[in-house]
């Protein structure tokens, strides 16, 4: 004789079905109560082709492996110019060695060729 588990006949069913029953329905309320969520934009509304992405802030004081990737030659370079007094001028606070931007560029500009016709 087969048993049918049906949830009349089960007491066990019956109480989880309840249990379903009412998590679902205060699912249902809780995300009835709660606000839509309307996203507002911090930047007027300009017909234009370009996006506006902030930028990052530039760097004042670069490091000597900044400088060195800004150049795309090695560390000991860099070591080896202050050694010998060539290079840009750099900063040396609390042991750290670093470079101002702005003396970056003047070195950079100086060392600028121009060819002469």
């Amino acid at each position: 004789m087969a048993t049918n588990n049906t949830s009349s006949s089960n007491p066990r069913a019956e109480k989880m079905g309840d249990v379903l029953d009412a998590m679902s329905s205060g699912i249902a309320k809780t995300a009835a109560n709660e606000p839509k969520f309307e996203p507002k934009l911090l930047v007027p509304t300009v017909k234009c082709a370009v996006p506006v992405v902030p930028s990052e802030p530039a760097r004042e004081l670069l490091t000597e492996i900044m400088l060195a990737d800004r150049w795309v030659c090695s560390v000991a370079r860099l070591q080896r110019w202050r050694t010998v007094g060539e290079g840009p001028q750099y900063l040396k606070i609390v042991g750290k060695v670093l470079y101002r931007l702005k003396d970056i560029q003047a070195y950079e500009e100086a060392c600028l060729i121009r060819k002469v016709l």
